[in-house]
């Protein structure tokens, strides 16, 4: 609550006085009320006032101005107890310093507001329950009170909503005191003025420091004023709202913005920078110099969905087979009298084991499994997975990832070598045969040391691997050194298919393969060339389910029965007899 100083307390003992009293000029003052005031920024026409007495009167004591703050007229008044709801939009971005706020002296001014923000749903049971922003204790005077809040709070405020609580009216009742429960004696809510300060900025751009109301000054005044802003601003701002301030019409628009000589309109703030929503640095030459439209850089992207988006030309649109290298040969032309080395490939019963979804596992996959292998060494839990799918065991495990969810086949179902096309390409993906621990001349090619001229013992060491001084003194990482040679993941790329049989189950294709005999060799359409024809996917496609008919019904009866013997499982680790059935 502002204090106020009175002239006649201060100088009693005198009969006039003479002195100026224009630097005592209180808090309600003209000159301080108008100051960063919200006013032009607030939506009037969207202001509702719950339990108003009078329709629209919490609109008329907001919408006042502030030389009309003292009159009585118009009032807010409650209607049926002392609690008022009064909402307030904002026509920007608000950061709140302080409300303003003119009760009276009797019983019906306001004591308690809550204040909340940036809720448009707010009702009297609703702000019972919910914690307000900022609870603030008005004082009973017939003064307009600037009540300050705390603005780190109120820093971004584009709607406000006021509660108020009650009021200094004490209920009159049995006793006389104020813990009565006499629901007839209140005393109604009373307010005439209501304003609000702070910084104004648009949606996106940086607060304002306004001074929203036009107010009349003398010339001594307005020479003030021009040179404290010739202090703070450019001289060529200062000198041309200097030159436009004598002809102006507009006070308040003078007052809130400046016109250049290039009749730029600027905001009048005291502070510079980019932090506050300009520069003064020069432009930028090449402003996306490192990622023009034309330099061919994609747009920087990120997560699960972009990174399968960028793998979708690098993915086949279907999943591949697993075989087994039986060995190279030789496929000869009588007509043209060519010979063509060529690997052969056995598919052994090569099987869809599952399938990962996109929704799942992040992406698509077909999990298939080869060869066989027998129960006793298999573990426990893959047993169990083996028997939730109706599947034997298999000796490998392996997933090829496809594009979308059109290459995923249902579980259960046999590949046969008929999956690929007589003279599309494939890529051929298997383990180098392993040379056990090797050296440096024969795993990295070095040309060894000189035969004599002192050599002792040398001939095919690698010689120093340390550098000493600028090197560190260590061994880098990457160092050629001997080691275990082979055993390595060999990717073949684009090699044809000359020949499948079903009959047989083999597949040949041209060219080798790297690793031993009876090496696993996962084979897929070549990602570096165009895949089968769609007509030739479908057909497979087709064939393929029509072989292996009834596998839903399968794949069904064999998780019914893999719950019913996990339920067994479980009794008999418990000590408990199963049923008849499964003794």
């Amino acid at each position: 609550m502002p204090s106020h100083s009175h002239c006649h307390d201060e100088h009693h003992d005198h009969g006039s006085h003479a002195h100026d009293h224009s630097d005592d000029r209180p808090a309600g003052s003209s000159e301080t009320g108008t100051q960063h005031s919200l006013y032009p920024h607030i939506k009037f026409y969207e202001i509702t006032t719950l339990n108003e007495e009078l329709t629209n009167s919490g609109r008329a004591i907001v919408q006042k101005e502030w030389a009309r703050r003292l009159s009585l007229e118009p009032e807010l008044a409650s209607s049926t107890d002392e609690q008022l709801l009064v909402n307030i939009p904002f026509s920007g971005r608000v950061k709140l310093h302080s409300i303003l706020v003119r009760g009276s002296q009797a019983a019906s001014s306001p004591r308690t507001m809550r204040v909340y923000i940036n809720r448009t749903d707010l009702d009297f049971d609703a702000v019972e329950d919910m914690k307000p922003t900022q609870e603030l204790q008005l004082g009973q005077t017939s003064e307009v009170q600037e009540i300050p809040v705390k603005r780190v709070l109120f820093n971004n405020v584009h709607h406000l909503t006021l509660f108020i609580v009650d009021n200094f009216g004490h209920r009159v009742g049995g006793d006389g005191g104020s813990d009565s429960d006499s629901d007839e004696d209140w005393e109604p809510t009373r307010l005439t003025y209501l304003g609000f300060k702070g910084e104004w900025s648009q949606q996106g751009r940086a607060p304002v420091q306004i001074i929203a109301l036009p107010r009349p000054v003398d010339s001594s005044s307005q020479l003030r004023s021009q040179r404290q802003m010739a202090s703070r601003l450019p001289a060529r701002w200062a000198a041309a709202a200097a030159a436009l301030t004598p002809t102006s019409s507009s006070s308040s628009i003078t007052s809130r913005i400046l016109i250049t000589q290039n009749r730029t309109l600027l905001p009048r703030t005291c502070k510079r920078g980019v932090k506050y929503g300009w520069s003064t640095a020069p432009p930028r030459s090449k402003p996306t110099r490192f990622n023009q439209v034309t330099s061919g850089i994609p747009a920087p992207t990120s997560g699960p969905a972009a990174a399968l988006k960028r793998k979708a030309q690098s993915t086949p649109v279907r999943t591949g087979i697993l075989a087994t290298k039986m060995g190279v040969s030789a496929m000869y032309d009588t007509k043209k009298g060519t010979r063509t080395p060529c690997t052969i490939l056995q598919v052994d019963q090569c099987q869809v084991v599952a399938n990962k979804t996109r929704a799942s596992n992040g992406y698509w996959a077909v999990q298939l499994g080869c060869g066989t292998k027998t129960p006793d060494n298999t573990t426990a839990p893959l047993l169990g997975y083996y028997e939730a799918k109706g599947i034997a065991p298999k000796r490998h495990l392996v997933e090829f990832k496809v594009r979308d969810e059109q290459g995923l086949l249902p579980v259960g179902v046999q590949l046969t070598p008929d999956w690929f096309k007589v003279g599309q390409f494939v890529d051929a993906r298997s383990n180098s045969r392993g040379m056990g621990f090797a050296g440096g001349m024969k795993r990295h090619g070095f040309s060894g040391q000189g035969a004599s001229h002192g050599n002792s013992k040398n001939h095919r060491t690698i010689g120093t691997n340390g550098p000493s001084q600028g090197g560190g003194s260590r061994v880098h990482p990457g160092k050629k050194m001997p080691g275990r040679m082979g055993n390595e993941r060999v990717t073949v790329q684009n090699l044809r298919v000359l020949k499948v049989d079903n009959k047989l189950g083999i597949v040949v294709i041209k060219g080798h393969v790297a690793g031993p005999k009876g090496c696993l060799v996962q084979v897929a359409d070549a990602i570096k060339k165009d895949p089968p024809v769609e007509t030739f996917r479908e057909k497979m496609k087709r064939r393929i389910l029509e072989r292996n008919e009834g596998y839903e019904e399968r794949l069904q009866e064999a998780r019914e029965t893999h719950l019913e013997l996990k339920e067994v499982r479980k009794m008999l680790q418990k000590g408990e007899k199963p049923a008849a059935k499964f003794i």
